[in-house]
C-alpha cells in the first residue's frame, strides 16, 4: 500500500512541478537557515560543558561601590579569597588563575633560539587540574604544578617549540625560556577546545613566584583585584544559597578597612558554564558572547522555520481545488478519510525528506562562508555526527508533519458531492492564507528593520569621534627583557624613519583592558573615584592627537627628591573631586603616592562605546611600557613596515617582529555586534526569499484560477495595467497590514537592544519606511511577474481554458 501511495505522491509532484519546486526550495532554505543557526547556538551553549565535573565548578566575582561611583563588577578578586573559601565545608577545592603579562617572549633551548611573542601564558595554583581537569597527554595531573620551575603547555605549542614527536612524553623535562627565565615541561595538555572560557597555551605554577615582592604585594591583599578564583562545591550544594553566605566574606577579615575607605565589597558566584554567555565583567580571561544575541538568533531560526511552514500550508491549501476531483472520486469509490490523510501526509513527508537531503548538500557547500561570517571553525566532519543528523532529520520530518497535517485534514474533509458539483470548497481557507501571508511578511519586515538598525549602530561606532586619532597608527608589542631594556633605542630607531611622523611608548593602547585603582584627594579624603591607569610617555599625546586642556605634560625625568611625581587626568575625573574647570585640578595631590596633577586632557574613548568615558590617569613609569605606537604616513605602508622591522631586528634580532593597526584592533571590540549584523543580513535575506517564493506560488495559482475572468475583462477592453492592479492589490494590502503589525514590535525590540550602548543611533522613522517600502516593492515585483504574464495572455486561449 505504501509503495502505491509513494508513486501517487511522486506523480503529483511532477504534475504540479512549479508549486512542488517552490515548496521544496522554500523548505530547503528554511531548513538550511535553521540548521546554521542551530549549529551556532548549540556551540555557544556548549562552552565548558566538555570539562569533567563542570556542574560543580564556579567562579567568584567581586563588586565594588565607592561613595561616588556606581557598582563596578570585576571578574578578578583578591588573592586571599581562595584560602577564605576553603574554610567552608561546602568547598572541596579552589584555585587561582591570572595572566602572566600582555606580551611575553618565549623560546626553547633546542635548535633555533628565535623568540616569539605569546599571550596565552598564565600562572595558576597547583590545584588547577583538580578544579578544571583539562586532559593531560603527558605528565602527572597531581604533581605537574608542584615544582617552582614547572610549566604545562598544549600539544600545539609543544610542537611549535620542540618539533613534532611520535611520543608526547618526549616533551617532558624539555626547557622553555620565558622572559629570560627557564622552565621545565612537567605536563602536556591536549589542545583546549574552542568552546572553552579559559584557553591557556602555557601554565606556570604560582609556586615559582610566591616569594617575589610583586606577587605578595598584589595577591596578599584583600583590596586587590589581580586573580580569578575558581572553586568546586560538593555535589548537592545549592550555589545560590552558598552565594548568600559568602556575599560579604571580605568583611570577616578587613571590614574596618573597607568601611574606612568608604567602599562596599560584595562577592558573587557564577557557574562555570554560564560565564561565556552571561558575564561581561572587567578583566575577563577571554572575550565573551552575549545571551541576548543567542536568544535573538534562536527566535530568527524559529521565524525562518515558521515562514517555510507557512509556505507549505499556503501552497497546499491554495492548490486544493486542483486535487478536488481526485479526492471526490476517491471518496466515491470507497476511500475513507484516514487513507486520504495518510496520502497527503506521505506527500508532505516526501517533500520534507527531499528538502533535508538538499539541505545537507547546501550546508556543506556554504559552511566555509558561514564560518567566516560567524567567526567559527566548524568542520564538515562535525556535521556528520549521528546526533546532529538525527536532529536534522527529526526537525525535517516534524516540519513535514506540522506543515502537512492541516492541508491533509482540509483536503480529506471535502464533501464529494459538492466537489463534483464544482462548489469552490477552497474558499474556506482564503482567510487562513491571508493571515499566514501577513505573518510571513511581518516577520520579514521585522528582520529588515533589525538588519538596518544593527548595521547603522555598527557604522556609528566605527565612525564616532573617539577624541583620539587612531588612523595610520601601527602598534608593536614590546616582548621580553631584550626589548624592554632597549625600548629607548627602539624608539630612536623608529623615529629615524622618513615616513614616521611620531613614536610613543605606553603600557596599553586604547581598546584594551586598563588597570584601575582608587584615587583619593589627599586634602579631602571624601573626594574619591575608581580610576583607570595608563603609563605613557609624552609623545603618546602627539601620536594619538589628544588635546591638552590645562597645565603641562608629565616630567619624564622627575626629581627623585620629590615625594610625589606628575600625573595627568581627563575631564571625566573632574566632577568626582569637585573641580569645575580643568585649571582647578592643577597642583592637587592624590593620596597613596599617586602623584600631583600637572595637566588635564580632553576626554577620549579608551574602551568600547558600550560604556561611557570614565576617569583615566596617565603617568610615566619606564618599567610599565608594553607597546610602541608608530604614527606613519601610509602612502607606502608595506615599505615603511619593512623598514621598521629592519630597525627592530638591528636592536633585538632574537625577537620576532609583530604589529597590528590600532584602528582595526579597536574595532575588534565590536566583533559580537558585527557577527550579529552579518547573521541578521543573511537570515533576513533567507526569510524574504522564502516569503517571496510562497507569494510567487500564490500569485501564479490566483492567476490560473482567474483565467476566464481575465480573458473576459480583456475582451471587454481592460488594459494590462488594470489587470495587473486587479491581481496585485489584494496581496499588497496584506503586506501593508504586515507592516502595521511589524513596526511596533520592531521598534520595541531594537529600542531594547540599543539600550546596551552608552552611545547609540536614534530610531528614525525612515528606517521603518525603508523596511516597509522594501517589503512592499519586493512583493510587488514578485506578484507583478505573474500578473503581467496573465494579463498579456491571449484572451481566446483564456476563454477556452477549462
Amino acid at each position: 500500500m505504501f509503495g502505491n501511495q509513494f508513486k501517487i505522491a511522486w506523480r503529483n509532484f511532477r504534475k504540479h512541478l512549479t508549486h512542488g519546486l517552490l515548496n521544496l526550495t522554500g523548505l530547503t532554505l528554511g531548513l538550511t537557515g535553521c540548521f546554521f543557526i542551530t549549529l551556532y547556538v548549540t556551540d555557544e551553549y556548549s562552552y565548558d560543558r566538555w570539562i569533567p565535573g563542570h556542574e560543580q565548578v564556579y567562579r567568584a566575582g567581586m563588586e565594588v561601590k565607592t561613595q561616588t561611583n556606581d557598582v563596578i563588577a570585576f571578574a578578578n578578586t583578591s588573592g586571599f579569597l581562595r584560602q577564605a573559601l576553603l574554610v567552608y565545608p561546602q568547598v572541596t577545592t579552589a584555585t587561582r588563575i591570572f595572566e602572566y603579562g600582555s606580551n611575553t617572549a618565549v623560546s626553547s633551548n633546542s635548535g633555533d633560539q628565535k623568540k616569539f611573542n605569546e599571550k596565552g601564558i598564565y600562572f595558576a595554583d597547583s590545584t588547577l587540574l583538580e578544579v578544571l581537569p583539562y586532559p593531560l597527554l603527558a605528565g602527572n595531573a597531581r604533581t605537574a604544578m608542584n615544582d617552582a620551575d614547572g610549566i604545562m603547555l598544549t600539544e600545539e605549542k609543544a610542537e611549535k617549540y620542540f618539533g613534532k614527536e611520535n611520543n608526547v612524553s618526549s616533551y617532558l623535562n624539555k626547557i622553555l625560556t620565558i622572559n629570560e627565565k627557564n622552565y621545565r615541561v612537567t605536563g602536556v595538555l591536549k589542545n583546549v577546545p574552542a568552546n572553552t572560557y579559559f584557553r591557556p597555551d602555557f601554565i606556570i605554577s604560582t609556586v615559582s613566584v610566591r616569594n617575589e615582592q610583586w606577587f605578595r604585594r598584589n595577591m596578599e591583599n584583600w583590596h586587590g583585584t589581580m586573580t580569578q578564583t575558581f572553586f568546586k562545591l560538593k555535589p548537592g550544594v545549592q550555589w545560590e544559597a552558598f552565594e548568600k553566605q559568602i556575599r560579604y566574606i571580605a568583611y570577616q577579615y578587613v571590614g574596618d578597612e573597607i568601611k574606612a575607605n568608604g567602599q562596599v565589597y560584595t562577592h558573587f558566584i557564577q557557574p562555570l558554564t554560564s560565564i561565556h554567555l552571561h558575564s561581561n565583567l572587567r578583566y575577563e580571561l577571554s572575550k565573551n558572547s552575549d545571551i541576548l544575541y543567542v536568544r535573538v538568533l534562536s527566535f530568527v531560526a524559529l521565524f525562518i522555520l515558521l515562514i517555510a511552514g507557512i509556505n507549505f500550508i499556503n501552497l497546499a491549501t491554495a492548490t486544493a481545488s486542483s486535487r478536488a476531483k481526485e479526492v471526490g472520486v476517491r471518496k466515491v469509490i470507497g476511500a475513507n478519510r484516514s487513507q486520504l490523510v495518510l496520502q497527503f501526509m506521505i506527500e508532505a513527508l516526501m517533500m520534507s525528506v527531499m528538502a533535508f537531503l538538499l539541505t545537507a548538500v547546501l550546508v556543506m557547500v556554504l559552511l566555509p562562508s558561514f564560518n567566516q561570517i560567524a567567526d567559527k571553525s566548524f568542520t564538515v566532519s562535525q556535521l556528520f555526527r549521528p546526533s546532529l543528523i538525527a536532529a536534522g532529520l527529526g526537525i525535517s520530518v516534524g516540519i513535514g508533519i506540522l506543515a502537512g497535517i492541516y492541508p491533509a485534514i482540509i483536503l480529506s474533509g471535502f464533501n464529494p458531492m459538492r466537489i463534483i458539483q464544482r462548489y469552490g470548497a477552497q474558499k474556506k481557507t482564503h482567510s487562513l492564507r491571508n493571515a499566514l501571508v501577513v505573518t510571513q511578511f511581518a516577520i520579514s519586515i521585522l528582520l529588515i528593520v533589525a538588519t538596518i538598525v544593527v548595521h547603522r549602530q555598527l557604522q556609528f561606532m566605527k565612525s564616532f569621534d573617539l577624541g583620539i586619532d587612531q588612523s595610520q597608527v601601527l602598534v608593536i608589542p614590546v616582548t621580553g627583557k631584550d626589548a624592554t631594556s632597549n625600548i629607548k633605542t627602539l624608539l630612536e630607531k623608529f623615529r629615524g624613519q622618513a615616513e614616521v611622523i611620531s613614536v610613543s611608548a605606553s603600557g596599553n593602547v586604547p581598546g584594551q583592558e586598563f588597570g584601575n585603582n582608587l584615587f583619593r584627594l589627599k586634602s579631602d579624603q571624601t573626594k574619591q573615584t575608581d580610576t583607570r591607569l595608563l603609563s605613557a610617555d609624552n609623545e603618546f599625546f602627539r601620536t594619538y592627537n589628544i588635546q591638552l586642556l590645562a597645565g603641562r605634560l608629565v616630567n619624564m625625568n622627575p626629581d627623585t627628591s620629590q615625594k610625589s611625581g606628575d600625573i595627568m587626568i581627563n575631564e571625566a575625573a573632574l566632577p568626582f573631586f569637585g573641580w569645575k574647570k580643568p585649571e582647578d585640578a592643577l597642583g592637587h595631590e592624590f593620596d597613596y603616592g599617586w602623584g600631583t596633577v600637572c595637566g588635564v586632557y580632553k576626554d577620549f574613548h579608551f574602551t568600547s562605546l558600550q560604556r561611557g568615558v570614565t576617569p583615566l590617569a596617565i603617568f610615566y613609569n619606564p618599567y610599565w611600557l608594553n607597546y610602541i605606537s608608530v604614527k606613519m604616513n601610509t602612502r607606502d605602508a608595506a615599505t615603511t613596515i619593512g623598514k621598521l622591522e629592519k630597525a627592530w631586528q638591528s636592536v633585538v634580532p632574537s625577537l620576532s617582529f609583530n604589529y597590528f593597526f590600532q584602528d582595526e584592533a579597536f574595532n575588534r571590540q565590536y566583533l559580537a555586534e558585527q557577527r550579529l549584523g552579518s547573521l541578521f543580513l543573511v537570515f533576513a535575506l533567507f526569510a524574504i526569499a522564502i516569503a517571496c517564493l510562497g507569494l510567487f506560488g500564490l500569485a501564479s495559482f490566483t492567476a490560473a484560477q482567474r483565467t476566464k475572468e481575465i480573458g473576459i475583462r480583456k475582451v471587454l477592453g481592460a488594459s494590462v495595467a488594470g489587470i495587473v492592479k486587479l491581481l496585485s492589490r489584494d496581496f499588497l494590502a496584506l503586506v501593508v497590514v504586515a507592516a502595521v503589525i511589524a513596526f511596533p514590535l520592531a521598534w520595541w525590540a531594537m529600542s531594547s537592544w540599543l539600550q546596551h550602548f552608552a552611545y547609540r543611533v536614534p530610531l528614525n522613522a525612515w528606517v521603518f519606511i525603508v523596511a516597509g517600502g522594501g517589503a512592499l516593492l519586493i512583493a510587488l515585483i514578485t506578484v507583478s511577474f505573474q500578473a503581467v504574464k496573465a494579463a498579456l495572455a491571449n484572451p481566446v486561449n483564456s476563454l477556452q481554458a477549462e
